[in-house]
């Protein structure tokens, strides 16, 4: 499957992007209204996935950041994208995310996300390392495991 990178704030491949292999370079400045912010690796990959600066979550506001127990995640406009090892990479926003930073995030007891939200009806929810958090639009349920 072949991944779009964005790229001096466009969404779509640049074939200059690419090493020979035709393999996507990892790293991406991305410029924004307050700077330019670098998203690489995994996080990048599901940002582009996620459709880069013109999708749900917008630019970049931050760096990529280092979290708990060899994680990193970056913050955009309306999310977050984070990665750890054993989970791999994975977007937050809304009540959800709320919902789990306000436990405590990776360092807590429902651990990484493990999947994107999805919907449910009613809702979304979305899966972590030790439980779930469910969103029907009052009060998010956590459920650990």
């Amino acid at each position: 499957m072949a991944v779009a990178l964005v790229a001096a704030g466009c969404n779509s491949v640049d074939p200059s992007s690419l090493a020979e292999s035709g393999t996507p370079v990892s790293t991406s400045r991305i410029p924004t209204p307050s700077g330019q912010y670098v998203v690489q690796g995994e996080i990048l990959r599901k940002y582009a996935d996620a459709g880069g600066p013109s999708g749900p979550l917008g630019t970049p506001i931050s760096n990529e950041l280092p979290a708990p127990n060899g994680g990193q995640y970056s913050k955009f406009q309306t999310g977050v994208i984070y990665w750890s090892p054993r989970s791999g990479a994975h977007v937050l926003s809304g009540a959800i995310r709320a919902a789990w930073e306000g436990n405590g995030g990776p360092d807590g007891p429902l651990g990484y996300p493990v999947s994107d939200p999805r919907p449910i009806p009613g809702g979304s929810v979305a899966d972590f390392e030790h439980g779930t958090i469910t969103d029907t639009g009052g009060q998010p349920q956590i459920v650990t495991r």
